[in-house]
């Protein structure tokens, strides 16, 4: 059979097809208003106001004013009435290939039907004498789908002025849309035009950094009373949040202020093909890294950009101040194409990046999207990074798009979530502080230096930059100094740091003699308790010799005792029984309990005599060494290192103090102190240490502790923790107070406060600065000012923290005191 040619066939279009691009596609009113706003950016404006106008407090006209390079009569005919053309694509727009643009679909302008029935349009170019405008009824393409889409018609007409509303500026050029016939226009109440701007802060610039020389400006008058009594309120009570204003400028700077009060993580692709990271951790720089981006080829010319926020519970608390909005609602991990968002990813719920979705495998030490915000910002054009047609899907999956998201994941998120985890979350206290003061602690020295040993180990990666301030020698008497030296040690080879090599051997070095001084005193301990033990052996071999020859003397004697004892111990025992029945309730709450310290001045158990004794041994042998060191010192020189002289008498005073508490264990404590450190309820230790001892030798002071707390078991040594009990005790004696009370609480499961509150004449006025009374040699009272200094050493050793509360009692002096597991 022969095929007969005949005339070609055309496709009609439907003037259905504007429901289509238009309404069908453009989601809701927040993303059709954005999409006309990033046409405006596109032209170059510089200004773009966004006017609510209402009749009877119901909004009626939404207006898009914007001064860029406008439109002539080609331009609306050529490009603005070609349905789905767009000169931004095919690269004529401003004669230009190279630039990319927010928007190059051609379906925006339909963005209009999506709000509302009718669309006025004025435009003009600046080589333009009049305004060009076009009057357009949506409500025409929709009589019947099967008039076609060109055969409707749209009214032109030109002026020689914008019609604009009263208080707007003519622009010289530049495009005004006035929507009118709003779909919904009762629904445009304060809330939604508050959500509005919300989401124009996001979608703009919600983190401060974008270069945009743009302004974008709300303005409603229906509105403006309410601004007014909103900022007259906030200006008398600041402590307010921060009211969300329905006129004026569209930003959102609360990142400049975040970034100073959390953990960041910033990544910039630099001109050399190299992916630069740097880590901040409020305010203090943890590390900077650079790698090649040669394993994501498809982002070198990206323009690729990250920041990173954590969000501990400072930084959300801040966050709501500042907002008036909990960060959750915010949203996570924002992805900006050509500077612009691309919806929804980063909503709350979305999980483009598939973190909740990893987070909720059982990995308990991650980073969920509550944990986090930030920003990935990318250039290119659509063959890469390629927005899905209905506005709110995200990207289309590309292999430029898989290695954005599994760069995003693993080079900036977990880098993140590794610093975060691995540091800031094994300390429960540090996430309550918008400051790096924790950081110093030992322990968290200790697991940073380890993150950057790690770091500068892998080949793929160098090392730029890291904290000096944290990653250096530890103390030599912190239990993580061996460990985190071996990895210092490592890292200045890796690094050629000449500086830390040398602060590596000095410390290596100081940390022998203390090693061979405690081995010093040890021995000496050791030493006199063997003579100690073989002069009492002797003088009890001595005493049974005599006991023997008194024995046969006194047997006699003991057998008239005998009768008289049987009665005596017949009646006692009578007497007991009756006193045992009476107490037995009371005696059977004390049982359910260990007690830490003795109820009663028993004999002690020799063995555990000795454990205190061979202790105060040490702590005194420690005391001599440091006396004879300083005496050496004294001798030698003829000028005086006060600085030193007074670590060395601090000391002094510190293994004396041990000494002192110590030797009161020894007659109370129900405890051997074979080792240092036990594991027990530090709350039970705290109310019975300052019930039984501090109470024993602490007269013309009362000491009252309430105890409002399940067992909080942990790790310490009790030894230290008296010290620092006593301390404060001993402050609210020399401040004259007649009572102090310790009141112990749970605030998490992890985390132990003890407030401390005395009577006394409070905190000197002349102390400017209240803080610093945790400094060596600044007192509160008439003494060495190393007391509180000490207990904050001990304290932090310990994990915890120390301060000053800001609710100071009229009368009286207050320091808190928070412990962790």
């Amino acid at each position: 059979m022969s095929e007969k040619k005949q005339d070609p066939l055309h496709f009609e279009i439907s003037s259905a097809l504007k429901s289509v691009i238009g309404r069908d596609l453009i989601t809701n009113d927040f993303i059709a208003i954005f999409e006309l706003v990033k046409n405006s950016f596109d032209a170059n404006a510089n200004n773009v106001d966004l006017v609510f106008e209402d009749n009877n407090d119901v909004i009626n006209k939404i207006l898009i004013i914007d001064n860029g390079k406008g439109m002539n009569y080609e331009d609306l005919v050529n490009k603005w009435l070609f349905v789905a053309y767009s000169a931004k694509k095919d690269g004529t727009e401003d004669n230009s290939s190279s630039r990319v643009y927010a928007g190059n679909k051609g379906v925006g302008r339909f963005s209009c039907d999506r709000v509302g029935g009718k669309l006025k349009l004025q435009a003009k170019s600046l080589s333009d004498n009049l305004i060009h405008i076009l009057n357009i009824d949506w409500g025409k393409f929709e009589e019947n789908a099967k008039t076609k889409f060109e055969n409707i018609d749209v009214k032109y007409s030109t002026s020689s002025d914008f019609d604009l509303p009263k208080g707007i500026s003519s622009p010289k050029s530049g495009v005004v849309l006035e929507i009118s016939d709003l779909r919904e226009p009762s629904s445009w109440d304060r809330k939604k035009l508050q959500r509005l701007k919300g989401n124009l802060a996001k979608l703009i610039n919600p983190f401060g950094s974008l270069d945009s020389k743009t302004k974008l400006n709300m303005i409603c008058q229906r509105e403006k009373k309410a601004d007014e009594n909103l900022k007259k309120e906030y200006k008398s009570n600041p402590e307010l949040e921060i009211p969300v204003l329905i006129n004026g400028l569209v930003t959102n700077n609360i990142f400049d202020v975040l970034k100073d009060k959390t953990t960041s993580l910033s990544v910039v692709l630099d001109k050399n093909g190299h992916f630069v990271t740097t880590l901040i951790d409020r305010g203090e720089l943890i590390y900077k890294i650079q790698e090649s981006a040669q394993l994501y080829p498809l982002l070198a010319d990206s323009e690729f950009s990250c920041q990173l926020f954590s969000l501990n519970q400072s930084a959300k608390s801040l966050f709501k101040r500042r907002t008036g909005i909990h960060s959750v609602a915010f949203g996570s991990l924002f992805l900006y194409r050509n500077g612009f968002r691309v919806m929804p990813i980063g909503e709350e719920g979305d999980d483009y990046w598939g973190i909740d979705r990893r987070h909720g495998q059982g990995y308990a030490r991650t980073l969920g999207t509550r944990d986090f915000m930030g920003r990935i910002d990318i250039a290119g054009p659509e063959s890469k990074f390629k927005e899905k047609s209905s506005r709110d899907g995200g990207l289309v999956e590309t292999e430029a798009s898989e290695q954005l998201l599994d760069y995003a994941v693993t080079k900036c998120l977990r880098r993140l979530e590794q610093y975060v985890v691995g540091v800031t979350w094994k300390d429960a206290i540090d996430k309550t502080h918008d400051t790096a003061q924790r950081l110093s602690l030992d322990e968290n020295r200790s697991n940073i230096i380890n993150l950057i040993s790690k770091l500068s180990g892998s080949k793929k990666i160098e090392l730029l930059d890291y904290s000096r301030n944290l990653v250096d020698v530890l103390n030599e008497k912190s239990s993580y100094f061996e460990e985190s030296v071996e990895r210092l040690s490592t890292l200045a080879n890796r690094s050629s740091d000449k500086e830390l090599m040398e602060n590596v051997h000095q410390a290596r070095k100081r940390f022998a003699e203390l090693k061979k001084e405690e081995e010093e005193a040890r021995r000496i301990a050791s030493e006199e308790l063997a003579a100690r033990l073989k002069a009492e052996k002797k003088a009890k071999l001595e005493a049974e010799l005599r006991k023997e020859a008194e024995k046969n003397a006194s047997i006699q004697s003991q057998k008239r005792q005998q009768a008289e004892n049987v009665a005596k111990e017949q009646e006692t025992l009578k007497q007991e029984a009756v006193k045992k029945a009476e107490s037995l309730n009371l005696a059977y709450e004390d049982e359910k309990k260990r007690n830490l310290f003795l109820l009663s001045n028993e004999s002690r158990d020799s063995e555990q005599l000795e454990s205190f004794l061979h202790q105060i041994i040490i702590y005194t042998s420690s005391a001599k060494q440091k006396v004879t060191s300083a005496l050496i010192s004294l001798n030698n020189k003829n000028d005086i290192d006060r600085e030193k002289l007074s670590s060395s008498l601090s000391e002094m005073l510190e293994s004396v103090e041990k000494i002192m508490t110590t030797s009161r264990f020894a007659t109370s404590a129900n405890f051997k102190l074979d080792s240092t450190r036990i594991t027990d309820d530090i709350s039970l230790y705290i109310k019975q240490y300052l019930e039984t001892i501090s109470t024993a030798y602490n007269s013309r002071i009362q000491i009252k502790v309430n105890v409002n707390t399940k067992p909080f078991i942990s790790d310490f040594t009790p030894i230290e923790l008296g010290m620092v009990l006593d301390n404060l005790v001993s402050n609210a004696k020399k401040s004259r107070a007649s009572l102090v009370t310790f009141d112990v609480s749970t605030e998490s499961n992890n985390v132990l406060e003890i407030s401390v509150l005395d009577n006394g004449k409070g905190l000197d006025s002349s102390i400017i600065e209240p803080n610093r009374i945790f400094e060596k040699g600044v007192t509160t009272t008439r003494g060495s000012g190393l007391g509180l200094f000490h207990s904050k050493k001990q304290i932090e050793k310990m994990g915890g923290e120390i301060f000053l509360p800001n609710d100071q009692p009229q009368t009286g002096f207050k320091i808190k005191i928070r412990l962790r597991k």
